[in-house]
């Protein structure tokens, strides 16, 4: 397997078609490089400049002096294969193609893809990203190689947070919303890598590359389609071997899709039961969509599997305690009745009027004696459950203040995630990242997350590894209640 370094940690990179012009895709690549930083070499290539902002820039890639690792490909859809060739020539290590209007567009696209893959072919130690992609960026290492807005400081990026998730993706555009929206929710990512049409690496590579990067535990996949769905279910062997999680998304199981998948990167989108086979015999998390696949992210990173199904819930809103109960049960995992001596000491904690039960409403009265801490306390130190919510709202960023400690502390020693049942002011996101807890905005979407958490042990055993039933995916969220067998799509 080609060892993809050099691709996402570059030490110089040629922008093969740049452009003076600040507002355009061909422009946009060098001054989002220089926004982050980036220490390498950056060699502008275009024979209709001298310089762009005070770099010198080249006729064509084999004038750049020195080695290129990464060669960014901006230029018109007839010049690519002429371009790769030359990268090929010079001895580029990688090339990744942005151009669009090959095999996704019907009017010629198709030849020029099938001259492209051509070209590869004749340089085997030239790979490709592309064409159709939108680049990636290293969050690692602050490394952006591409136009998107939200690799951008001046048009979608507040900031980089760094982490263990990465994301890979056959849509540009969703690619980088997955990484944008979990950003805003605090989480970290290691890297973000598109693949376009794929005319030689493909997405299974990539991910192949990454289960072996240290700085990644996490890996969600966009999928509309792979050659052989089989290199699914080897990933995901690998990444249980590794102790690593794999969630995906794919999409196309309808004839619109199929057809809109052909119209978007040129993937056949191809049979939906053999990739849910693929998927769930290698173990791999399947999201619904994109809010999903950050939810399971959220989860994997900074959430510890728990030993069983059983839940125990803490609110300070009764309402929310009730339908979150609801759809704990609804996501195949169980909500026990506290036993009688535990629901004793609850009592000294809570207003007469509050419930001891399970889910326990402590009430928002309990803000103004002393917090949840203790009741929180008392139910992860009983032993009655194997994963604790804590409904409250994250509105009051003030409140998380207050409680970190506790919860940082809870959080240490039994899985610990939460549901505001109000949009999380930016203090509490900003908390919550630093305590290394998730947090949901729905109970169904809590409940779904637990229950892929919990996929990952009941009684000891790796519920992956179980073989799942010819034709049935184990998916979150439908897991029946009697033992978690099969899922009952």
């Amino acid at each position: 397997m080609t060892d993809l370094g050099p691709l996402l940690r570059p030490a110089s990179i040629a922008l093969i078609g740049a452009s003076a012009t600040r507002d355009i895709i061909p422009g946009l690549p060098q001054r989002i490089l220089a926004q982050h930083g980036y220490a390498g070499r950056v060699c502008p290539v275009n024979p209709k400049y001298d310089s762009i902002d005070g770099l010198p820039c080249y006729a064509r890639v084999g004038d750049v002096p020195g080695p290129v690792d990464v060669a960014l490909i901006t230029v018109n859809a007839a010049r690519v294969a002429a371009v790769v060739d030359e990268c090929g020539r010079a001895g580029v290590k990688f090339a990744v193609i942005i151009s669009s209007g090959f095999a996704e567009q019907a009017d010629g696209g198709a030849e020029r893809q099938e001259e492209l893959r051509d070209v590869c072919r004749r340089h085997p130690a030239l790979r490709v990203i592309g064409p159709n992609a939108e680049g990636h960026i290293n969050v690692t290492d602050s490394i952006p190689v591409g136009f998107s807005p939200m690799t951008n400081y001046e048009r979608g990026l507040i900031r980089l947070v760094a982490g263990d998730v990465a994301v890979v993706a056959h849509s540009g555009g969703l690619g980088f919303a997955l990484f944008n929206d979990g950003l805003a929710r605090g989480l970290g990512f290691s890297h973000v890598v598109t693949t376009g049409n794929e005319v030689d690496l493909d997405l299974a590579d990539v991910t192949a590359h990454l289960l072996e990067e240290e700085d990644t535990s996490v890996i969600l996949l966009f999928l509309e389609g792979v050659t052989d769905p089989a290199r699914l279910t080897k990933l995901g062997e690998s990444a249980r071997a590794a102790g690593k999680h794999i969630v995906a998304a794919k999409v196309g199981a309808t004839e619109a899709g199929r057809r809109a998948a052909l119209a978007h990167t040129a993937h056949d989108t191809g049979d939906a039961a053999a990739y849910e086979r693929a998927l769930a015999d290698g173990g791999i998390h399947v999201a619904s969509d994109q809010e999903e696949l950050v939810d399971l992210a959220l989860a994997f990173s900074r959430t510890k599997p728990p030993a069983g199904p059983k839940v125990g819930i803490v609110t300070t809103s009764g309402g929310s305690g009730t339908w979150l109960a609801d759809d704990i049960v609804t996501a195949g995992l169980e909500l026990p009745v506290l036993s009688e001596g535990l629901q004793a000491r609850i009592r000294e904690r809570i207003p007469a009027y509050g419930s001891p039960a399970n889910p326990v409403d402590a009430t928002a009265q309990v803000l103004s004696q002393g917090g949840t801490g203790p009741v929180l306390r008392a139910v992860a130190d009983s032993g009655e459950v194997d994963a604790l919510v804590l409904i409250a709202t994250l509105a009051d960023g003030k409140q998380v203040e207050r409680e970190q400690e506790t919860l940082a502390e809870l959080a240490g020693r039994i899985p610990l995630v939460v549901y505001s049942y109000t949009r999380p002011a930016p203090r509490s996101v900003e908390l919550m990242e630093a305590l290394g807890i998730a947090y949901f905005t729905s109970g169904r979407r809590t409940a779904r997350a637990l229950a892929a958490l919990a996929r990952k042990s009941l009684s000891g055993t790796d519920l992956c590894s179980r073989a799942a039933p010819s034709g049935i995916l184990w998916k979150v969220g439908k897991f029946t209640q009697n033992a978690w067998r099969r899922s009952d799509i």
